[in-house]
């Protein structure tokens, strides 16, 4: 396989637009250097499109060449990457001199009145470099996912994509850096295990997100406990998939099929386990009885379930997992709470009291 691998990279890797391409020597300091108290504006705020849509064809093709899924299934993950950065480019404005970010609850105010006139606010900051390390199925889609709100918190993005596929990755720095994102603001690093290690280890990241196997979360977890850093962990799992006897069938069969063999099986959201039953405590597959749906739904102890459906992600729904499957959110606005932090400032009106 590793052959084959660089038999079909080699002619990839002769195209002009790789000609100038170079992952370079990267060094972390000064992680907050790029937000200087205001957010940075690109070059050209109407060159973001032209620069990725042109390219879309181009970059699932490549794909195809990176992880060996097919065209198909490749234009619709360059399609979702997409829309997840044109989303999250949408939010970036709201939290740029906001007290509060309040899309997530409306019903917060930005302050807070406290007696004799005194007050509070909070703000949400960035936290600095946050580290992304990408799986090796949807390369360019997790890369996107990852690097999309991490920016638009104003944050640094350091991302290391699996060493199995290494090229797409630098081919949305490419892009970013055409669509006039200043250098040093997403960064992609080659490597494995030894490279993902220093990253987590680094004392100047201030956030591990990773999508992988239950094992290596693990590890990612721990090294990031030592300098107490935020995790996001998106892990595999085991997804029972429940037929109830009253479903299409057709449909249900489409659905299973989908299931287990979308990108050939390698899904965290793959159904090792398919249950018919009628009466069952994880996707709930073609039900006509909606109610019943809806309370299976709520007893499953599953962070994503679908009903009638299958491995749909829209950008604006939250998706992650439970236990062994992880924690945190990709997608949807609360992301931002993953990608931010909260200070509360407290403003005295009056004298300062004192018990001495």
């Amino acid at each position: 396989r590793a052959l084959m691998f660089c038999a079909i990279l080699q002619p990839l890797l002769s195209l002009p637009e790789f000609q100038s391409v170079s992952t370079g020597t990267l060094v972390v300091k000064e992680p907050l250097n790029f937000w200087g108290g205001a957010r940075v504006k690109p070059k050209d705020t109407k060159n973001s499109e032209p620069v990725y849509e042109p390219a879309t064809d181009e970059i699932a093709r490549a794909e195809v060449a990176n992880n060996g899924k097919s065209i198909t299934e490749a234009q619709v993950d360059i399609d979702v990457a997409w829309q997840c950065i044109e989303y999250y480019a949408g939010i970036a404005p709201t939290l740029s001199g906001r007290l509060e970010y309040w899309l997530i609850n409306l019903t917060r105010w930005l302050h807070i009145q406290l007696p004799g006139g005194s007050f509070a606010y909070t703000r949400r900051e960035p936290l600095g470099v946050c580290v992304g390390i990408g799986a090796w199925n949807y390369p360019f889609q997790i890369a996107a996912w990852k690097s999309a709100p991490a920016m638009a918190c104003g944050n640094a993005m350091v991302f290391k994509p699996s060493p199995m596929t290494p090229v797409t990755a630098v081919m949305l720095a490419e892009i970013y850096k055409e669509a006039g994102v200043p250098d040093g603001l997403f960064n992609v690093v080659q490597g494995g295990a030894e490279t993902g290690g220093l990253l987590c280890h680094h004392p100047m990241v201030a956030k591990v997100s990773f999508t992988g196997s239950v094992p290596t979360g693990k590890k990612v977890m721990e090294m990031a406990a030592k300098g107490v850093k935020q995790v996001t962990l998106e892990l595999g799992g085991k997804s029972p998939l429940i037929i109830f006897k009253d479903c299409e069938l057709e449909n249900a069969i489409k659905g299973a099929l989908m299931a287990n063999f979308l990108t050939q099986g390698e899904v965290c959201l793959k159904k090792y386990l398919i249950s018919v039953s009628d009466d069952s405590t994880v996707t709930v597959h073609q039900v006509t009885d909606i109610a019943r749906a809806h309370r299976v739904a709520a007893n499953l102890q599953a962070g994503t379930c679908y009903i009638n459906n299958y491995n749909v992600g829209p950008v604006e729904v939250p998706f992650g997992g439970y236990k062994m499957s992880g924690f945190g959110r990709e997608n949807g606005q609360v992301t931002i709470e993953y990608y931010s932090q909260l200070k509360t400032v407290v403003v005295e009106m009056g004298d300062v009291e004192s018990i001495f």
